[in-house]
């Protein structure tokens, strides 16, 4: 794929495809050629790793070219023939295979789960899902400031159907406990704040709590939560961390107080979207289906600012 014009936009990209440009072994011989910097930027920003490519390579343009490699099954150090070969003809599309990207937000999604080795239920035209929880972004997807104490974080159904990533619901929620319960915890370690990861963990039952008797996904297995000011490590299957709703058939408003709503369960705002919407899509999910209260439904919860440090919208 020989280039000669220096007009050409990866016209250096070219040249280490072709091996008329020599191999760059590491991140510091790359930031050294500013010029393959800026072009080596300007692609990765084409699969959405990266936003306003200056030329500047640091760690987060080294981590973008990394997590490239990871989801091309790509091990070689720095960037040579077969890796710039590849950034120049992968479609952005068929970046993750077995999926059709955008790089909008479930797309990204999709790539957040691949990039650490998370599980992803891909058959959405049967109606497998995937639960992931948003700290502190909006209904578009943008960060919020993640407030303590009010609502302000993402309940998100993500499904695959023809490998297009979407969302089936979108509905603001909080997975953190709001004040009441911070300042009177319910354990003497202090309040649980369900760390962020993927766990399965939560088969569908009945939440028994001041919201009353509510159909919902109750704790069945191992999670983490961060306990109190001093954010203390603790691991158990019998927190009574379940995802369930308020009282409210409407819900509240954006930056209003959770209240206690949460003792540090992850909670949908509105009763009428938890009841009709989604646990509808949970109770539709097959593995529910073939397994009633029985099987445990994964979910992921993942911080805002952290996810669109990585993938910017």
């Amino acid at each position: 794929m020989p280039v000669t014009s220096t007009d050409n936009p990866h016209a250096l990209l070219y040249g280490l495809a072709n091996g008329s440009v020599k191999p760059l072994e590491d991140d510091e011989a790359i930031a050294a050629n500013k010029t393959l910097a800026l072009q080596l930027q300007s692609r990765l920003q084409d699969f959405w790793l990266l936003s306003s490519p200056d030329g500047a390579w640091g760690p987060k343009s080294a981590r973008a070219l990394n997590a490239y490699k990871h989801f091309q099954n790509l091990s070689e150090p720095g960037i040579n023939s077969h890796i710039a070969a590849s950034l120049l003809n992968t479609n952005p599309t068929y970046l993750i295979p077995g999926f059709k990207l955008n790089g909008d937000w479930p797309s990204r999604t999709v790539m957040w789960l691949s990039l650490h080795n998370q599980h992803i239920s891909t058959n959405g035209n049967d109606g497998e899902i995937n639960i992931v929880y948003f700290r502190g972004l909006d209904l578009n997807g943008q960060w919020n400031g993640n407030a303590p104490f009010v609502w302000n974080d993402r309940r998100c159904v993500l499904v695959i159907k023809d490998q297009v990533p979407s969302f089936a619901g979108n509905w603001l929620g909080t997975c953190d406990p709001g004040e009441y319960y911070w300042e009177n915890p319910m354990n003497d370690k202090g309040c649980a704040d369900i760390q962020a990861w993927q766990y399965q963990a939560w088969s569908v039952g009945h939440h028994h709590g001041s919201t009353g008797d509510q159909l919902a996904l109750v704790q069945t297995g191992d999670i983490i939560v961060l306990r109190g000011p001093e954010r203390l490590p603790d691991k158990g299957n019998n927190f009574s961390v379940d995802q369930h709703t308020t009282n409210n058939p409407d819900g509240d408003s954006p930056g209003e107080p959770v209240k206690g709503w949460s003792a540090g369960c992850m909670v949908g705002a509105s009763a009428n979207e938890h009841y009709d919407e989604f646990m509808s899509l949970v109770q539709a999910d097959p593995r529910e289906k073939n397994a009633p209260g029985k099987y445990q439904h994964w979910t992921t919860v993942i911080n805002g600012n952290e996810f669109l440090d990585i993938f910017p919208a």
